[in-house]
């Protein structure tokens, strides 16, 4: 598995159904489990961003999946990173 950060922002038509907020978490959290993910984390933010979720995904054909089901709303817009350990980087540090 992989982890991956999502970064977001909420479009205007997020706020038409800011009520619903939450059960649109609940349905996001619902789509990752059902591609064997995991929603570590999710976060609202102020500044740049409106969003963080960190995922756990079992690969990058799964992301993309869950990227592609969520931009079809059309209430948000990500910007997803790759995220990798400290012990590879460490150990890379070491090889160069």
């Amino acid at each position: 598995m992989a982890l991956y950060v999502t970064l977001g922002n909420l479009k205007s038509t997020a706020f038409e159904k800011f009520d619903s907020l939450e059960e649109r978490d609940r349905k996001a959290k619902k789509i990752i489990e059902s591609l064997g993910g995991k929603m570590l984390s999710l976060f609202y933010t102020f500044g740049r961003y409106d969003f963080v979720v960190i995922i756990d995904m079992p690969s990058k054909e799964s992301l993309v999946k869950f990227l592609a089901i969520v931009a079809k709303f059309g209430t948000v817009r990500t910007e997803t990173l790759e995220t990798i350990s400290p012990d590879m980087l460490y150990k890379i540090a070491k090889e160069v």
